[in-house]
């Protein structure tokens, strides 16, 4: 796409130089940083206030070292983030209140973090870490080394006059560590796996690095020809991350990854419609429309959010971004969600070049008016996500969301043919997310950790076989149909477990049933259908569930009946055939904070039902409110 499209277009041409490319006012520019609405200069003054005489915090090389040795990120990275969050609220201040107050502090900052030896994190210290400390004669550009270049590059951009007051050196050793650490690696490597030359498979990496290398040469590259060249294989890169999507948009990192995946695509593309005045415009590219539509796609109530793969239940999302980014596509659902939807963000939690249009655009975004648009069906048959919910344009009712996929997906998780099911916009049957990231997970151990595995998903356990990891291990036969009264989705995950299970035929169906008149209820059935190699089969369907499920002894003998109590006045029922079956109710411990931060700390639940099966045959479980 961008590569055809730089044949016959000429970047030096289109694009501003960097001494009239001016995006957003200066902090010596008083008379537009004053008309920023008094909410949003009083949030951005009182957040720079916590940093007044900051103790930059001490970043040691045990504690970087702390990674190889033991797995610990966190050693480092609670003293590394800390700084870049208080070096942005500082700058953020001062522009706002313009009176010199916080000048001393940003200093302190800006030289702490040029004194680096590395800019970015312990995790990332090179293609594969081998080494405990980073090598300062091979400046490695990771996330957090391009986002700390952004962040200097920014910060000269907006203070250059306030600072040279006090000493030109000051902006000259951002421009020194901006050329050696970020413009010539960027420009003469072609081995960072990120820019889809050694691989194709890149990630959410490639436009997180790109969106923030963008800003660095954007705003500090002073010779045209050079800028226009780094630009240009800026969109090469960006290339190798479309070609990874399929036409529907859907983002297989999940939507926690999507801020900084198809989030930061618009990131890069927006800074270069500013740069160019409108001219280098990919915003009614139809690819670029769908990756932005897919966050709505993906919401479920509230701060509820899909999260098949590394993603929290749970996400504060960047509200001015996603309004900025439905604007350029005009579409006015992705518009309304962003103005909907609750998010506890602040505006120096973002990267500058997210908090400045979130700042000028605080009035015009609080004051639009509307409600999420909770999309009534939705099917992604690129990366083979579905949800239905009961009622279009309302979270109350029934929701359903479920997935096919592969088990070599970006950030993956062993869940082919798991589900979510919410009731009135709370989590009924859930997928749990994951833990604090540590040196396992991105390891080949990845799949001993327990959040990782199918057993702790909403799939079956077949015969004592878990679902196992690779491209191999995937969904086939996947068939989606809809109607206003009901949804159905059905795969075979037989593919998903190894031959050890011996399954022959295993055909997952969910089918959301929409009551249309008041004698029928709505429901949601899963029914498996299999096939095996031999008799006396063992499946194990697993639950995972915020709230304790209880087993109702409602006195008939045909059946099973459970009911789950989500909140005093929402609670959902499950019921399923008793013949030779087994309800097992497990209590999941939680310690991890990031777990705690969306489930709080009294634990999850898994529901095992075990079940006792023939060579071939079938088993249903019908969920309903009441």
């Amino acid at each position: 796409m961008f590569t055809e499209w730089l044949k016959s277009n000429q970047i030096t041409d289109l694009i501003k130089n960097v001494h009239d490319y001016h995006p957003y006012p200066t902090a010596t520019e008083r008379e537009k940083w004053e008309n920023v609405s008094d909410e949003a200069a009083n949030i951005c003054i009182a957040e720079a206030e916590k940093y007044l005489g900051f103790q930059w915090p001490t970043l040691t090389a045990v504690d970087f070292m702390a990674f190889m040795r033991t797995g610990d990120r966190k050693a480092y990275e609670d003293n590394h983030f800390p700084r870049r969050k208080a070096l942005a609220a500082l700058v953020l201040g001062e522009c706002v209140e313009g009176k010199g107050r916080f000048i001393d502090d940003i200093i302190n900052g800006i030289w702490c973090i040029c004194e680096e030896s590395f800019w970015g994190i312990s995790a990332h210290n090179g293609v594969r870490p081998v080494e405990p400390l980073p090598d300062v004669e091979d400046r490695y550009i990771d996330l957090f080394a391009a986002e700390t270049g952004a962040l200097l590059a920014w910060t000269k951009y907006l203070l250059s006059d306030e600072l040279n007051k006090v000493t030109p050196r000051i902006t000259r050793r951002i421009d020194i560590e901006l050329e050696d650490r970020i413009k010539k690696p960027f420009i003469h490597r072609e081995d960072f796996w990120w820019m889809g030359v050694t691989t194709k498979k890149v990630n959410n990496w490639t436009p997180w690095i790109i969106a923030n290398v963008m800003s660095v040469f954007l705003l500090n590259e002073y010779d045209q020809i050079r800028r226009a060249k780094a630009l240009e294989k800026m969109l090469r890169c960006l290339d190798s991350f479309m070609d990874t999507y399929h036409d529907d948009g859907g983002c297989d990192e999940g939507t926690t990854y999507w801020g900084v995946a198809g989030g930061a695509l618009f990131d890069c593309l927006d800074q270069l419609y500013l740069a160019s005045d409108g001219k280098i415009d990919f915003f009614s590219d139809n690819l670029v429309r769908q990756i932005g539509r897919f966050i709505y796609r993906c919401h479920i109530a509230d701060q509820y959010f899909i999260n098949f793969a590394d993603g929290s239940a749970k996400i504060n999302v960047a509200k001015d971004m996603i309004y900025l980014y439905g604007k350029r596509i005009q579409d006015e659902n992705m518009v309304s969600f962003a103005a909907g939807v609750p998010s506890s963000a602040c505006f120096c939690a973002e990267a500058l070049r997210r908090a400045l249009p979130a700042v000028f655009n605080f009035g015009e975004l609080t004051s639009y008016k509307s409600e999420p648009p909770y999309l009534k069906d939705v099917w992604m048959d690129g990366i083979q996500v579905m949800a239905a919910r009961e009622k279009e344009g309302s979270s109350a009712g029934l929701y359903l969301a479920a997935k096919g996929g592969h088990n070599d997906e970006s950030h993956n998780h062993n869940d082919v043919g798991s589900c979510i099911v919410f009731v009135d916009g709370l989590p009924g049957i859930i997928d749990i997310g994951v833990e604090t990231y540590t040196k396992k997970t991105f390891s080949s151990q990845r799949y001993d950790i327990w959040t990782m595995q199918s057993q702790y998903h909403n799939v079956p356990t077949i015969n004592g076989i878990m679902q196992r990891p690779g491209r191999e291990y995937g969904a086939s036969n996947v068939l989606y149909s809809r109607t206003d009264e009901a949804v159905t989705f059905s795969l075979d995950i037989q593919n998903a477990y190894p031959k050890a299970a011996q399954v022959q035929y295993y055909n997952r169906t969910y089918r959301m049933n929409r009551g249309k008149n008041p004698d029928e209820k709505s429901s949601i059935e899963i029914t498996d259908t299999f096939s095996f190699e031999n008799e006396n089969n063992v499946i194990s369907l697993n639950f995972m569930m915020w709230k304790k499920p209880a087993v109702i002894d409602d006195g008939c003998d045909m059946t099973e009946l459970v009911r789950v109590s989500i909140d005093a006045n929402t609670w959902f029922f499950m019921e399923y055939d008793k013949k030779n079956t087994k309800t097992a109710i497990e209590h999941c411990d939680v310690s991890d904070e990031r777990l705690k931060s969306v489930w709080g700390d009294e634990g999850l639940y898994r529901m095992v039902i075990t079940r006792t099966v023939p060579k071939e045959g079938s088993f249903r479980v019908r969920i309903f409110k009441d």
